[in-house]
């Protein structure tokens, strides 16, 4: 494989070529070189990074300067190097040429930070100075940067831990980043900055999360494939940071309620959303699923929403739209406008009622003020019960995707895209009930002992 061609081929979509320059995949070869001493690895990693200097100069531009993707690339860089300290050493002539790309990055992403989108890509760029200005000795440059990225993680990691794009798989990215930021940090002598990334609210939320369940659960932009785990992180959390996190059965911030229950058929955990969509001028990762909940059975997906699949295909919009999620149509209305693949306009938006340990109830308000519509979920001895009910004129549609175990149900039974995962999807079953008023459905939980994603 010619990489001097590779880094500039016209493949696939931009976010694919995106992924490409993160460099990513530099850690698998350092793993693999050091679990089996065979020098292949080490070289063909070496390669790659000397490839990708001659291929693509700071002149020439595009995807490989982009700031967010700089700002992913540099931390492969750095633990490349970190891991692989030993062998690198003696080779002086490609530490110095890293080296001297590393500050041409660093001196690029200083000039070109993305205030023009905020939110997720401007906490990266923050992220990626803090650790460029540690790793050079760069003082200054770290005594400007750390003031603006405490002031992102303050207002983007709300006070319950999630990330205010409320996606739980961009609340894990930007875990796993402000962990890498605090022990730079700690490791350089500025560790008391640490105390201000919110590490413990944000174990809290992804335990709470993601308790006893298989997957990232898929509310606006989310799958799995992109984060790191769950249990990576807070293992992380817990041997770096002395964090031990604790179970939250409501996320006021978010809007997030939690309900589990020990039942005959095991452990039922629901997830409900009845929170705002996201940030006002922040909203490419909302999808219509405001009161969704996704319902585990033992750690197995059950009901569902379907996920995202992908950010740049013809699909995009289709699997953002209200009936792709588990969640309340009404008057035939999507919940929000959601114009392109990451532009909306109007929006509804959902509020928590009230919650118990078995019990939640929440809202919606029709965008523009139009109607409310309340709906209950309740975990009982043997089923879910869902109660919905429209205040005002008008009627609601109930939807309910099922990963598997289809209930006999009132209501137009087909077939809907369903993507656990980014990049891949397969047909599950979605029941949708007929026009109402309100609606009251019961659900029978499954027996199955095996988790099916």
């Amino acid at each position: 494989m010619d990489w001097r061609e590779s880094w500039h081929a016209e493949l696939s979509t931009p976010l694919w070529r995106f992924n490409l320059h993160y460099h990513e995949y530099l850690l698998p070869l350092a793993k693999a070189f050091l679990d089996e001493g065979d020098k292949r690895y080490l070289d063909k990693a070496k390669a790659i990074v000397d490839s990708w200097i001659d291929a693509c100069p700071r002149e020439r531009g595009g995807v490989a300067w982009d700031p967010y993707v700089i700002s992913m690339r540099i931390v492969s860089w750095l633990a490349f190097r970190a891991e692989l300290d030993d062998a690198l050493r003696t080779d002086d002539a490609f530490c110095e040429r890293i080296n001297a790309s590393l500050a041409e990055q660093y001196v690029h992403l200083s000039q070109h930070l993305e205030k023009d989108l905020l939110a997720n890509h401007y906490l990266e760029n923050l992220k990626a100075l803090a650790i460029l200005a540690c790793y050079f000795g760069d003082r200054k440059t770290l005594e400007l940067a750390l003031p603006m990225l405490k002031a992102q993680v303050n207002e983007q990691v709300l006070d319950d831990g999630m990330h205010f794009e409320l996606s739980p798989m961009y609340q894990k990215i930007v875990l796993e980043d402000l962990m890498r930021a605090a022990i730079v940090l700690r490791d350089s002598g500025f560790g008391e900055h640490a105390e201000a990334f919110k590490l413990q609210q944000m174990c809290d939320c992804l335990y709470s999360m993601e308790r006893g369940i298989d997957r990232t659960p898929l509310f606006n932009d989310c799958g799995d494939n992109v984060a790191k785990s769950r249990d990576a992180l807070l293992l992380c959390a817990r041997e770096r940071f002395g964090v031990v996190p604790e179970f939250h059965g409501v996320l006021k911030n978010s809007g997030y309620c939690i309900l589990e229950r020990q039942t005959k058929a095991g452990f039922v955990k629901v997830i409900f959303d009845a929170g705002k969509p996201g940030p006002a001028y922040a909203m490419g990762h909302v999808h219509c699923d405001a009161l969704s909940f996704e319902c585990f059975v033992d750690g197995g997906p059950w009901i569902v929403n379907c996920g995202t699949f992908a950010y740049q295909d013809a699909k995009r919009l289709e699997f953002k739209k209200t009936h792709s999620h588990s969640t309340v149509m009404v008057n035939g209305e999507e919940q929000h406008e959601c114009w392109a693949p990451f532009r909306v306009a109007r929006y509804s938006t959902g509020a928590v009622e009230d919650s118990a340990a078995t019990i939640v109830r929440g809202a919606l308000l029709q965008c523009g003020g139009k109607c409310k519509v309340v709906r209950e979920i309740v975990l009982e001895a043997d089923g879910l019960r869902v109660v919905d009910h429209l205040v005002g004129d008008g009627c609601i549609e109930s939807a309910f995707v099922f990963a598997r175990d289809v209930p006999e149900a009132d209501g137009q039974i087909d077939e809907v895209a369903y993507a656990p995962e980014f990049g891949v999807y397969r047909d599950s079953c979605r029941i949708i009930s007929q026009p109402a008023n309100s609606h009251e459905v019961y659900f029978t939980y499954p027996r199955y002992k095996k988790a099916v994603i």
